[in-house]
């Protein structure tokens, strides 16, 4: 009757919620990559910053390619923007 039955995800909740996810992430991202610039010019040793940055960069990207193999479709490039919750 109903014992073995997958629950279904509210796809579309879920899609907003993974837009929600990117447009941090690529706020997070070109944080980093604003910080790592500004270090390089100072003389401070930067390997934390540049983990930092790498792992954003991850992040970002692996959010990105999760929403193409939902085969969504944003406005990505507007995610600089940081959204006001």
């Amino acid at each position: 009757m109903g014992l073995f039955r997958r629950h279904k995800l509210d796809s579309k909740a879920y899609d907003e919620q993974l837009v929600d996810i990117i447009h941090d992430a690529k706020y997070d991202y070109e944080k980093a990559r604003l910080t790592q610039d500004a270090m390089f010019e100072s003389n401070v040793d930067t390997r934390k910053v540049l983990a930092e940055t790498a792992r954003a960069k991850q992040t970002y990207f692996f959010l990105l390619r999760a929403a193409r193999g939902r085969n969504m479709r944003g406005r990505w490039a507007t995610a600089f923007e940081r959204p006001e919750k």
